[in-house]
């Protein structure tokens, strides 16, 4: 009798030590405040029905008065089915069931936190958690000293996070079961398990981790196990020193899972952009460096096929003077977004500018500010009348000005406003021919002259029967 009082007593510290504060997974409340919250297992005893059958304790809506009082050693399966509090005492449980083997909760609508984790005194095999759709999370250190613990079912809560140390602190954990929760892919709560190997340890104790689905934001729908190996990959690939993020996932006609990646590699002190990027790179943002061309970027495009889905390309404050390179691209006729702000572009091949544009269906923006653009008779009218034309694409209109000059009609004043007559004087040849221009004039006046020497030798045939004289001295 002293041993099994003793042993109670022993029972009882492991329980009031047991007892620390607790983690709120909805929210704004702190672990300190959760802590000193009434969490009594006697609180709902007017409204709960338990029901014993041989070593089995079903209990629904708390626990009756018999049930709380002492130990209950024969009991080794106990079933709580709609706790109604938001927390649940875990020491307070451990003490009064110490041979708990299995132990359920279920369809608890208000459960929300647990207070105080398993000690590893517990003899628990198996513990079911299902049917909380306010549980978020379940801290580590809640399961993390339970010696004997063989299996975990997490299935249908709405779990959104689960640490690492969840699988690895139990020693004889074998079998996790985490299917129909509201996992979130995106907060980095799950990011141990993308570096996780193939076969590594911890994922391998997730039984159905291929049919984990991520539900939250951008990642929505997506197999979770997709989402991971690509955050994966996105981390063993993206080049140093830029940060690279998976902005989105897409899925096309096959129902193929495509990720969207963004590489930023801005303001890195650059002078050339990265030799590789990681595989399904859609955005790359190169803004603040030290480029001075953009001939090693479409090269890249052109031959690296890391840069073969780029769409999205910001080059923003560098010293670019020209784009020429751009011209007869496929990347040109397809790409999304360009932008060239604060560079050094004086002026663009607008030719070759409005044939790409008119080819892109994909065309969305074109940013092209702060540049010191040429404004002469020259160049100007055609330039006005491109801007004009692609005032939906080129969204930075208001940016793009003349250059700094001393002339104050020209002088940084807004390019698609700037009448011509500040530009053309009465000197200057309003609309100038190009040698191209003359050449033409000249093959059509040639061609017009043949067509009515034809035609006059020819009528000149009908009416005397004579023949050209060309015709008549040939043999």
């Amino acid at each position: 009798m002293k041993t099994k009082a003793l042993l109670q007593v022993v029972m009882l510290y492991s329980a009031v030590k047991a007892v620390t504060p607790g983690f709120q997974y909805t929210s704004k409340n702190s672990s300190d405040a959760i802590g000193n919250q009434p969490c009594s297992l006697g609180d709902y005893i007017s409204k709960a029905r338990c029901q014993q059958s041989e070593f089995e304790l079903i209990c629904t809506a708390g626990f009756t008065a018999y049930w709380i009082r002492g130990m209950k050693r024969e009991i080794t399966h106990l079933r709580l089915v709609d706790w109604p509090g938001d927390c649940f005492n875990i020491g307070h449980l451990e003490f009064h069931y110490p041979e708990l083997l299995i132990l359920e909760f279920i369809n608890s609508t208000s459960l929300r936190y647990f207070k105080g984790h398993f000690s590893a005194l517990n003899k628990i095999q198996k513990l079911t958690v299902h049917g909380m759709p306010h549980l978020w999370e379940i801290p580590a250190e809640v399961v993390s000293e339970m010696g004997e613990l063989r299996e975990i079912n997490l299935k249908g809560n709405m779990l959104r996070h689960m640490k690492a140390r969840l699988l690895a602190g139990p020693r004889r954990l074998e079998r996790v079961y985490l299917k129909g929760n509201n996992w979130d892919c995106n907060d980095g709560g799950l990011d141990w398990l993308a570096m996780e190997p193939e076969n590594g340890t911890l994922k391998r104790k997730i039984a159905d981790y291929y049919d984990l689905v991520c539900q939250q934001q951008l990642y929505k729908g997506k197999p979770l196990h997709i989402v991971m190996d690509i955050i994966k990959t996105i981390r063993r690939t993206c080049p140093d020193p830029c940060s690279c993020t998976m902005t989105h996932i897409v899925s096309d006609t096959a129902g193929a899972v495509i990720p969207l990646i963004t590489v930023n590699c801005a303001y890195k002190k650059l002078e050339s952009p990265p030799a590789s990027l990681p595989p399904g790179t859609t955005t790359l943002r190169l803004e603040g460096n030290k480029l001075k061309s953009i001939a090693v970027i479409m090269q890249n495009i052109i031959s690296n096929p890391q840069y073969k889905k780029l769409v999205d390309l910001y080059l923003d404050n560098n010293s670019i003077s020209a784009v020429k390179e751009l011209e007869g691209t496929e990347w040109f006729t397809t790409f999304r977004v360009l932008s060239l702000r604060g560079n050094l572009l004086k002026q663009i091949q607008i030719f070759a500018f409005d044939k790409a544009f008119q080819a892109n269906n994909n065309l969305m923006h074109v940013f092209l500010g702060d540049n010191p653009w040429r404004c002469d008779c020259l160049y100007i009218p055609r330039f006005q009348n491109f801007l004009l034309k692609y005032k939906r694409v080129l969204r930075d209109q208001n940016d793009i000005r003349c250059s700094k000059t001393n002339d104050r009609k020209t002088s940084l004043v807004q390019i698609n406003k700037i009448p011509l007559g500040n530009i053309c004087s009465s000197d200057d040849v309003e609309l100038p021919i190009s040698y191209i221009n003359i050449i033409n004039l000249v093959l059509l006046a040639l061609i017009l002259i043949i067509v009515a020497r034809f035609l006059y030798d020819r009528h000149n045939f009908i009416r005397t029967g004579k023949l050209p004289w060309l015709s008549s001295i040939l043999p």
